[in-house]
Formats: structure tokens, C-alpha cells, sequence
């Protein structure tokens, strides 16, 4: 496919379907995942300029302007597309390239977001902690894409998707009246269907939510994902009432299916492969949420054999099938660890992102019944001490979440998350404390969000606790950036901030790096 012509064109007519990100989300931060987190911050008084050339700089590009990687859920919008429209009439750009692709021939263009108006659980979480005014860098950037005079001066229909047009439905329409129609949901199945009718300029909702697709419709991608993302699950069967993918029942994708798409990111120049799953256990898993160990492993050797594959990442792992199956965990543990990016106190090791979420029994059998299986809800504390241990002996120390301020939290529910912090003194992992969220489409949609300001003294126990040990324990850079925050912030609420940068100076003694 080739469309050399248009940016060349001063008197561009355009090319039919134009699909778009904010620059944000067409960056991949240098791989740095890290960094990405920096964009749920109110980064304006950097410089744009700064930020888009420093911090989330573009993505490399094709020979005919087209970008080289893109958001994976907007790869599988554009295999649809490009299969009923034509390869020639659907292109995938960076939104400064927009003016060479925008014309009068344009029918239809597609934004995607992750998180449009700064809403997520990691964008509200720091943009509180830390004290800065003004909005999200996410936002801003999305706001900057939405409002540019391209998109003002076109007469084409603007849809609006991804995994945060959420957001946007429960902030209400009327302040983002540049787009026509946001689309809400998984879009494999029904997406093709709000495109034709935008093309050919027939009536569509303002909100359009999409049914599940069954997994014969959801295609492999035509071109290069960022990160090399691919998926090898959807969906999670064990039912957190504050998460959507546990809103539908997961699936496993085919490993022809699978393979096809990391080959085809290893042969277009990726050298990262994250493998998307909410949970690696559940590939191929059996019912009663055991493992499959081969399945997993031959998954895991197959994509680290590939070639052209530096890096490997998995997204997510839930904790009991690490104890379940220590094996597993074993076979696969030097192989992730080896295709790492980071690197423990001088040694190399694997990360992946787990959910501890809370150390409350009680909540747990509230809000989160089915994260223990097959073991009780009883045993949570223990799963998390016991798996993690097991992790950390085979090279993977894993970024693990909690949600404070879940409806309904008491102090002694925080107390009870204190006492498993101080039983995971000596772990190697790295904490993401977050703000409880009431996302659309989960049991506990419509519940207040938590508040920075509602936050108790247990609460910023609980931050301290854990920005210290991740400060003494990990990235040196994190020093620069408690440093740089604490200077170019407006004020300074916390005490989990002082306690962050008073033990800032032992980073040098104690610090990972990332190779």
C-alpha cells in the first residue's frame, strides 16, 4: 500500500478513512513503560514542544507518512476496515501528519484513547498525590487533537473509540462537540457496521455500544502494533466488581492466530513483544482456573524464539495458579527474565503487573470473591505472600496495584492492607497504589469516585509505605522526577511526598536501573 502522493500533494484530496490517536498515545515513550505513566501528570507548564520531543516523542514513520506502529485496538480497527473498504482507502497516522491526509475526499476519521479526559485509575491517582494543577497531559493532548484546525475545518464524520470512551459518556457530550458519535466497548463485531453508515453520510447514535464479538470475528492485525502488542486472552472470569474485563467471559486466542501477529511486529522492526492477557494463567486454562502449564510455556518459548524478538513483556498474571503450579512459574521465569528490559540491583529480571488490590479479607469477599480462586477469600494475605516469594525466586518482581478507598472501606480494612505491606518488607516488587474508580461497564459503575481529598492518614500510611520502598528499592530516575515535582509543584500536600524525597538520596546505595 502506498500513498506517497497525498503528503506531497499541496492540493491533497484526501484518502477516505483516516484513523488517529492523540500524540500521547502514538508514542511508545522510547519503551519505557515507566514514562508512560508520567502522562496521567498535569505536564503543562513543560513546554509542548518539550514534551513532544523529549517525552513522548513520534513514533517512526512510513515511507508514505503512514506510522509504523500503532495503538494495537487500532490495528484491529483498521484490518476490518481495510478488508471492506480497501488498503488504499484506510491510512493510519500520527496526528501531526493529519493535514496531509485530510481532504475533501475524507468521509470518515477515528480517534482512539485511552484515557481522553484524564479519568483513569493511574491519571487521577498522580495528578492528586501530587498537587499539580491543571489537566492530565492525556487530556491535553487528546483536547489538542480533538480541537486542531484540521479536524475543525473538516466536514468528515469524527468517531471517537477505544477503551476510555467511558469517559466521555459519563462526563456528558456537551463540552466535546467536535466528534459525532463515541463508540463504547469491544468493536470488533459491530464496528464495521457505525463506519459504513458514517461513510455514507446516514444518521448514527450519539452513544453506540458495542456487542461482545465472538473470536471469529475479531481479525489478526495488517500492520505493526506499538510495543509489539498482542493479544493471547480476553476477559476474566473471576469477577472483580471494580473491573471490566471481568464483565465477560475470557477467551484464548488460537497460537496460529497468535504467532501470526508477532511475527508479523517482529518482521515490521518491533523489538518488543507484550503479550495482552488479564491473565496469563487463563490461556488455554482449565475450568476450575488450574493452569495450563504447557500451553503457557510453549506460548512463551515460541515468542522468545522468534526472530527479530529482543524483548518480551506479559501484561497481567493473577497470583494463585503461582502456587497452584510452582513448575510453571519456574520454566517460564528465566525466559521472561532474559528477554527483559530491566534489571534488580545489578540483575537482570522480568516484571509483569498483579493485583494485590487489598489486604482485607472482608473486602475481598465483597468486591473480589473470585480473585482467591480456587483457594477461600480467607487465604488472600497468605496467596500474596506465598506467590509472591515464588515469583521473586524465579527472577520476576512484578508491579503490583492496590485500590484504595474501595465503597464501603473502613480503617480496619486499612489496617489489614498495613499489616501485609509490613509481611512483603523484604519482597522484590514495585507498588502502584491507586484511587478507586468507578469505571462504566463494571458492578460498581455509578459509585463515587475516590478523592484525593478523602484520603484519611491510614491511606497515606499506605502511600509512604509504599513510594519508599519502591524509591530504596528501584529506578534511580525516580529520584529526578519526587525531585522535579517537588520544586514545579504548586504546593505540596502530603507527607508521603516528604517521606519520598527525604530517602530520595539512598537511591544511589539501593536503586535498580533499567538497562
Amino acid at each position: 500500500m502506498s500513498h506517497k502522493s497525498s503528503p506531497e500533494n499541496k492540493k491533497n484530496p484526501g484518502i477516505p478513512i483516516v484513523l488517529t490517536a492523540s500524540r500521547v498515545e502514538m508514542s511508545d515513550f522510547d519503551l519505557d513503560p515507566f514514562l508512560a505513566f508520567g502522562a496521567g501528570l498535569p505536564l503543562g507548564f513543560i513546554p509542548k514542544s518539550v514534551l513532544r520531543k523529549s517525552i513522548y516523542p513520534p513514533l517512526e514513520e512510513n515511507e508514505d507518512g503512514t506510522v509504523k506502529f500503532a495503538p494495537y485496538g487500532l490495528r484491529k480497527v483498521e484490518a476490518l476496515l481495510m478488508k471492506e473498504f480497501g488498503q488504499e482507502n484506510v491510512v493510519t497516522v500520527h496526528p501531526s501528519r493529519l493535514d496531509q491526509f485530510i481532504g475533501p475526499r475524507t468521509n470518515v476519521i477515528g480517534i482512539t484513547s485511552m484515557d481522553p479526559l484524564g479519568q483513569g485509575f493511574v491519571s487521577r491517582t498522580l495528578s492528586g498525590i501530587m498537587g499539580l494543577h491543571g489537566k492530565p497531559t492525556t487530556r491535553m493532548e487528546f483536547e489538542a487533537l480533538l480541537f486542531s484546525d484540521i479536524l475543525k475545518k473538516s466536514g468528515a464524520r469524527i468517531l471517537v473509540g477505544g477503551s476510555g470512551a467511558w469517559q466521555l459518556v459519563e462526563r456528558g457530550l456537551s463540552d466535546f462537540c467536535r466528534f459525532d458519535t463515541v463508540i463504547v466497548g469491544e468493536a470488533e463485531r459491530a464496528v464495521l457496521d457505525v463506519f459504513k453508515r458514517a461513510f455514507n453520510g446516514q444518521n448514527i447514535e450519539r452513544v453506540i455500544q458495542m456487542p461482545f464479538p465472538n473470536i471469529e470475528q475479531i481479525p489478526t492485525i495488517n500492520n505493526a502494533s506499538i510495543y509489539g502488542t498482542v493479544e493471547i486472552t480476553r476477559g476474566c472470569d473471576r469477577g472483580c466488581h471494580f473491573c471490566s474485563p471481568t464483565m465477560r467471559k475470557s477467551i484464548s486466542f488460537p497460537i496460529e492466530h497468535i504467532m501470526e501477529e508477532v511475527s508479523l511486529n517482529a518482521s515490521l522492526g518491533s523489538k518488543m513483544i507484550i503479550l495482552q492477557t488479564d491473565d496469563l494463567f487463563l490461556y488455554q486454562s482449565n475450568p476450575d482456573f488450574r493452569p495450563n502449564r504447557r500451553a503457557v510455556v510453549d506460548l512463551i518459548q515460541r515468542v522468545a524464539k522468534t526472530d527479530g524478538v529482543k524483548y518480551c513483556q506479559i501484561a497481567h498474571m493473577s497470583l494463585p495458579p503461582a502456587i497452584l503450579d510452582r513448575e510453571i512459574v519456574r520454566e517460564i521465569g528465566p525466559i521472561l527474565a532474559e528477554k527483559s528490559t530491566w534489571e534488580y540491583q545489578g540483575k537482570r529480571c522480568a516484571s509483569v503487573e498483579i493485583g494485590i488490590e487489598t489486604g482485607s479479607i472482608r473486602l475481598v469477599r465483597k468486591y473480589m470473591h473470585g480473585k482467591s480462586l480456587p483457594f477461600s477469600p480467607d487465604d488472600w494475605p497468605d496467596i500474596i505472600v506465598q506467590a509472591i516469594s515464588i515469583l521473586n525466586d524465579c527472577q520476576i518482581n512484578p508491579l503490583a496495584t492496590l485500590v484504595l478507598g474501595l465503597p464501603g472501606e473502613t480503617e480496619e480494612d486499612i489496617h489489614q492492607t498495613l499489616k501485609l505491606l509490613d509481611r512483603l518488607k523484604n519482597a522484590k516488587l514495585f507498588y502502584v497504589p491507586l484511587l478507586f474508580v468507578s469505571e462504566e461497564d463494571t458492578v460498581l459503575d455509578g459509585f463515587e469516585h475516590m478523592n484525593i481529598k478523602s484520603l484519611n492518614r491510614l491511606h497515606w500510611e499506605i502511600m509512604a509505605t509504599c513510594w519508599r520502598q519502591n524509591i530504596e528499592r528501584w529506578e534511580p530516575a525516580l529520584s529526578l522526577l519526587v525531585r522535579m515535582v517537588c520544586v514545579l509543584s504548586c504546593r505540596i500536600r502530603t507527607r508521603a511526598l516528604l517521606s519520598m524525597y527525604a530517602i530520595s538520596k539512598s537511591l544511589e546505595r539501593h536503586g535498580g536501573k533499567r538497562s
